[in-house]
């Protein structure tokens, strides 16, 4: 498919790396965020950044001229918790993009809630345990639902230069919880991110949803333990489920309470036969 521009709507960590890759092959992207700042960092990559509040109100322009348009917009936080703004915006918007030729959305594995250690794939009937997991799937179903050629990417974990870990392990006093039985977890490089969405552009399939994932579940405390011993740095504390649930933070306790093992097969099969890092361990 022939893009020569893209709209990436709240250009955060891998919006930015996306557009870079856009950049380098001559190719044109606007990115949307709510910060002046944010926008003058944007600017001196060459992303045509706009300052806006919601998608809603970009110019009828903006939107007719773009091919194509990554979505990844966080959840929107407020005193009654988190909710996806897209349920408000993307009706108001769909009209002004019926020339648009892919869109793409970024969602979490989340949506699939806790799946006991099981492995699953795009076909596992989501049912979240997270209000995070909850809004993302409400997010899915309305890009999905809106008639636009839009496909779904469910990303486990990102991680990636400046998105890592390796400076609070590096620091000390790092904490993990050893769950029984053992919580298994899911991650994926931010490189891989952009070269799913790269070849999904180029053989894009509307409604497709893929989870995207890399090629070795592991439990946190494990990639923790085995992390901290390849950068040198001190071993975590691993805490037993009943220290965890009083010390940790309930952020982060949700955040690691479902266990799943997430397939990449689809991916692998449809649009990135072979993973720049198929482990962590290829990253460090």
């Amino acid at each position: 498919m022939n893009i020569n521009k893209l709209l990436i709507l709240g250009c955060g960590y891998v919006g930015e790396k996306l557009a870079k890759s856009f950049l380098v092959k001559g190719m044109k992207v606007t990115g949307t965020t709510r910060s002046e700042t944010r926008a003058g960092v944007l600017r001196a990559l060459g992303i045509d950044a706009v300052v806006v509040e919601s998608p809603e109100f970009l110019s009828d322009e903006l939107l007719q001229q773009c091919d194509a348009l990554l979505d990844s917009i966080p959840l929107t936080r407020d005193e009654s918790g988190m909710r996806a703004s897209q349920l408000q915006w993307l009706p108001k918007i769909t009209p002004k993009l019926s020339h648009l030729k892919w869109a793409g959305y970024l969602s979490t594995t989340g949506v699939y809630g806790d799946a006991n250690g099981a492995w699953v794939d795009e076909s596992f009937p989501c049912n979240p345990t997270s209000e995070r997991g909850v809004e993302r799937l409400k997010a899915e179903q309305a890009w999905l639902g809106s008639g636009l050629p839009a496909e779904v990417f469910r990303l486990a974990g990102i991680y990636g230069p400046e998105r890592n870990i390796v400076s609070r392990l590096m620091s000390g006093n790092y904490r993990a919880v050893r769950w029984q039985p053992e919580h298994w977890s899911n991650r994926i490089h931010v490189d891989d991110i952009v070269a799913t969405l790269m070849a999904a552009m180029k053989n894009p399939r509307a409604g497709r949803v893929v989870s995207v994932a890399d090629d070795e579940p592991l439990s946190h405390a494990d990639y923790v333990t085995e992390l901290a011993q390849l950068i040198g740095a001190p071993l975590p504390q691993i805490l037993s489920p009943e220290v965890g649930e009083k010390e940790l933070s309930p952020t982060m306790l949700d955040f690691f309470r479902d266990s799943k093992r997430v397939s990449n097969r689809l991916m692998h099969d449809e649009l990135l036969p072979e993973l720049n890092y198929p482990t962590f361990r290829d990253a460090f």
